[in-house]
């Protein structure tokens, strides 16, 4: 559900995959091509053309590569760090613009991912970087102005794009049409997750209210784009049971591990938080109207 791949992109995948001898780096491939096509392909790549040492690092790299794309970099600030009468309150703002950026506008459809969590990741680590690096602190705050004007403006683009846009996932004509096509997509997956055992059962309560949020709002309503919600149930709807019953036995282990990491992490559970009350105040603004 993500940015569709190309058929030349997937032919191109598929004899490389072919064509690899290593039958460790071709599982890894099998799961890394759902979190980053795009490393996929490279991995595969290379391996046709590796010698047996080189081939066991780039086991190695996938592995790591695959263990660092599910974990989203912690972005916690060390207030003994920040010490800087200035740079406090700046930091203060970049947090709140942080965190709706990765809880709330990624939620929003974005039709050009081709990297999960990729825009997140992107700014935390940045973020990281220039909070506890050494540096001067007029660089530092410098750094911190620009990264906050970045984000802002990142937000506002995702935001417009969302909203004034026409493209979607479906292909549909009309908003109600598109409306349809998302609730059952999010429903689908809602039902799924309830008895996948993978899921957290702590969370299967708010899962619950989603749902039963998401059934009262009107595929009709012109005021209500139900596509909002999209952006989470593309990022952790992507690693389906039913999607890996071909899957050789280490590799759905393997993404039994990945799948309960991202059922169980804070990103998961504010996310779904956000869209619960962004869903619920869709409800209220139809019962006003």
């Amino acid at each position: 559900m993500i940015r569709q791949t190309t058929e030349a992109e997937e032919e191109d995948f598929s004899f490389y995959w072919k064509s690899c001898l290593q039958p460790e780096i071709k599982d890894l491939t099998q799961i890394l091509r759902y979190i980053s096509f795009y490393d996929a392909i490279l991995t595969v790549r290379q391996c046709v053309t590796a010698n047996k040492e080189e081939q066991i690092q780039i086991e190695k790299q996938s592995k790591k590569k695959i263990f660092d794309l599910i974990v989203l970099p912690k972005f916690e600030i060390l207030e003994s760090e920040i010490t800087n009468d200035e740079l406090i309150p700046l930091v203060d703002e970049l947090r709140k613009e942080w965190e709706k950026t990765i809880y709330v506008f990624s939620n929003l459809y974005k039709s050009h991912e081709v990297l999960f969590l990729g825009k997140e990741r992107e700014y935390t680590l940045a973020i990281n970087r220039v909070l506890y690096s050494d540096m001067p602190e007029v660089r530092r705050k410098t750094l911190i102005l620009r990264l906050l004007q970045d984000m802002k403006q990142q937000n506002k683009s995702t935001y417009q794009l969302f909203y004034y846009s026409k493209q979607n996932p479906w292909a549909a004509s009309n908003l109600n049409e598109e409306n349809s096509e998302s609730k059952k997509f999010y429903l689908s997956l809602i039902e799924e997750w309830k008895v996948d055992p993978d899921f957290d059962p702590n969370q299967i309560s708010s899962l619950k209210d989603f749902q039963s949020c998401l059934e009262e709002i009107p595929n009709s309503n012109q005021k209500i784009r139900i596509l909002g919600f999209f952006g989470f149930f593309s990022d952790y709807g992507r690693f389906t049971t039913k999607d890996q019953t071909s899957f050789s036995q280490t590799n759905q282990t393997r993404v039994r591990f990945i799948r309960q990491t991202l059922f169980r992490s804070h990103h998961f559970q504010k996310r779904l938080e956000n869209i619960l009350i962004s869903c619920k105040n869709s409800v209220q603004s139809v019962k006003e109207i």
